[in-house]
C-alpha cells in the first residue's frame, strides 16, 4: 500500500515563507525607527554645537554681551557692528539647521543681576507635535 503525502512539502514551504517575512517586515520597522531616533540625535548634537558658540562668542566679547540677546522682549546696548552681525548670523543658522525653528526661534536671553546668559533652542522634527528644547547657560564676566 503507497502512502502519498499529497502537498505537505507545499504547506511547509507556505509557512516557512510566512514566517522569512515576517521576520522581514520586523527588521525594516526596527531600520525606520533607528533612522528616526539618529535623526533626533543629529539634530540635538547640532543644538548643542549652536549653543556653545554663542555661548563662546559672548563670553570672548563680554562687554558687548546685550549684542547677543536675540529673540526676547529683553533689550540691551549694542556697540559693536561685528557682534552684532555675528549674532545675526548665528540665529540665521540656527533657524537653517533646527527643523521647524520657523515656528519656535532660539532665544538668548542675559540676566543683568547674575550675569548668566542662558540659550533657548527649539525645534519640531517632522510629522511631530512636540517641541523639543535644549537649553545652555553660562556666566558672562560683564554686566550691561
Amino acid at each position: 500500500m503507497k502512502h502519498y503525502q499529497g502537498g505537505g512539502g507545499l504547506i511547509e514551504a507556505l509557512i516557512s515563507l510566512v514566517t522569512v517575512s515576517i521576520g522581514v517586515l520586523g527588521m525594516i520597522g526596527m531600520q525606520a525607527a533607528l533612522l528616526a531616533e539618529n535623526g533626533e540625535s543629529r539634530v540635538r548634537m547640532q543644538a548643542g554645537f549652536l549653543a556653545t558658540s554663542i555661548l563662546g562668542m559672548a563670553a570672548a566679547n563680554p562687554e558687548n554681551v546685550g549684542c547677543y540677546i536675540v529673540n526676547t522682549t529683553q533689550t540691551a546696548p549694542c556697540a559693536s557692528p561685528d557682534a552684532q552681525a555675528q549674532a545675526v548670523g548665528w540665529t540665521t543658522n540656527a533657524s537653517d539647521v533646527l527643523p521647524g525653528s520657523a515656528s519656535v526661534p532660539p532665544m538668548v536671553a542675559y540676566d543683568n543681576a547674575s550675569g548668566q546668559l542662558t540659550v533657548t533652542l527649539r525645534w519640531k522634527m517632522r510629522g511631530e507635535s512636540t517641541v523639543h528644547n535644549y537649553i545652555a547657560a553660562t556666566q558672562v564676566s560683564t554686566g550691561l
